[in-house]
């Protein structure tokens, strides 16, 4: 390997933050901020593809989904959760997403793949259960995919 986990780490973050197909949101809720970005799965190295049982191709998008607590500390506290949900197009067809959690040091992401067309409008419906009990807090956003 290239790089070291960590360094693997934040390489995934920085790809996914500054793709240019990718919009990096956030949703508050109480003590928790979801964060949320959708990319081409083919913007992401093979070598970090291959550590996380991704597959890369450009018909499939990438979801990566992380819930922070706020804390004393100054960037808050990232937590374990339950998310469920799917993507939705224009036509009425679901996607399913089976989301995969990635724990590194303090990070923990969830991703899930799904097949997409380009240009392609989706609608995401998830539930995000933070700390895997409790109310499931639902988040709703839109996003348009593109094949390059």
């Amino acid at each position: 390997m290239l790089f070291s986990k960590p360094l693997q780490l934040i390489c995934f973050a920085i790809v996914i933050l500054f793709s240019q197909n990718s919009k990096a949101e956030q949703h508050t809720v109480g003590d928790y901020t979801i964060h949320y970005s959708v990319i081409n799965s083919s913007f992401i190295q093979a070598e970090t593809a291959l550590q996380y049982g991704l597959k890369r191709s450009k018909n499939i998008g990438l979801l990566n989904v992380s819930i922070i607590k706020k804390s004393d500390k100054e960037n808050g506290t990232a937590v374990i959760a339950n998310i469920f949900g799917h993507a939705s197009n224009l036509a009425g067809q679901l996607k399913g997403l089976a989301f995969k959690e990635v724990k590194e040091e303090n990070a923990i992401y969830y991703l899930a793949t799904f097949p997409i067309n380009n240009a392609e409008r989706l609608k995401f419906d998830l539930k995000v259960q933070p700390n895997k009990v409790g109310k499931l807090i639902p988040l709703v956003f839109k996003n348009q995919v593109f094949i390059d």
